[in-house]
């Protein structure tokens, strides 16, 4: 028997629930512009208002005011990544273990998805315009003892660009977390069981720290580009654009599932990303 209830629309929807459950990088990122996108090759412009001069006034002045033109600059979020997942699904063995079957695949292929998003966004590290320690190539070595200088700097770094002190954010690998742990200067949060499994906590420098094992690793290295921020440095739009199924006339009682996600993510703000590179460091013993 085919999916005779296979609903395209009702799949994508718990599809991208999935999808969002499973991102790590998503939780950091601003995401207003979503529902702005309905395709791949879609542009979404972000238009953005210079600062704004103040001028002295005296009530004796006769002189004309200064009027000022505003001026603005505009950024440019691109939908330039398609994805698709695409299974077999044995209609028999789908009768057999109903709806088992296709809630565990799709659920897999979301996990999928969700990885290769993350993978993009934490490969954003390039784009950051605040250096909080170390290079690509020199990094600076991290431990239980030191790792609390890094927040710190990390923290002067986006308070010195004015960075807004709500939602600010830190993505560190497993590693760097464990030296945080060690060093016990996280502070557990009444909402951290609303938050999801990669919550590790929120610092006393007020950053919400996640951890993902996509944290971008120079090739070959321990050495990790970890970015900080807040929530209005990187924009994501995610978007589901297709979900659907065709019974096979070819092989057999087979019904192919497949669906198509499109998306696109930028550093909208520079002047609000840090990156610190850092060298993992044994502890001694």
């Amino acid at each position: 028997m085919a999916l005779a209830h296979f609903i395209p629309e009702v799949w994508s929807g718990r599809i991208l629930k999935r999808l969002n459950d499973a991102l790590v990088y998503k939780n950091v990122c601003t995401t207003e512009y979503e529902g702005e996108i309905s395709g791949f090759g879609d542009v979404v412009k972000i238009n953005e208002i210079g600062p704004v001069t103040v001028n002295t006034y005296s009530a004796t002045s006769t002189g004309a005011l200064t009027v000022q033109q505003l001026s603005d600059a505009q950024k440019q979020l691109k939908i330039n990544q398609s994805k698709y997942f695409a299974f077999w699904l044995d209609d028999q063995d789908n009768a057999q273990t109903k709806p088992k079957v296709m809630k565990e695949a799709l659920g897999e292929a979301a996990w999928s998805l969700a990885n290769n998003i993350d993978e993009y966004i934490a490969a954003l590290y390039g784009s950051a315009g605040l250096a909080v320690g170390g290079t690509s190539s020199t990094g600076v070595d991290v431990t239980a003892t030191n790792v609390m200088k890094y927040l710190s700097l990390a923290q002067q770094k986006l308070d010195e660009q004015n960075t807004p002190g709500t939602g600010r954010w830190m993505v560190v690998p497993p590693w760097f977390a464990q030296k945080m742990t060690l060093a016990n200067i996280t502070l557990n949060t009444d909402n951290k069981a609303m938050m999801n499994d990669a919550y590790f906590g929120r610092t006393m420098y007020g950053f919400d720290v996640y951890v993902s094992n996509n944290v971008y690793h120079a090739s070959g290295t321990d050495r990790a580009a970890i970015m900080c921020g807040y929530k209005g440095s990187i924009a994501l739009a995610v978007q589901v654009v297709n979900t659907s199924q065709v019974d096979s006339t070819t092989i057999g009682f087979k019904t192919l599932v497949k669906g198509l996600v499109v998306y696109g993510a930028k550093v909208i703000r520079p002047n609000n990303l840090g990156i610190l590179w850092a060298n993992y460091t044994a502890e001694a013993t």
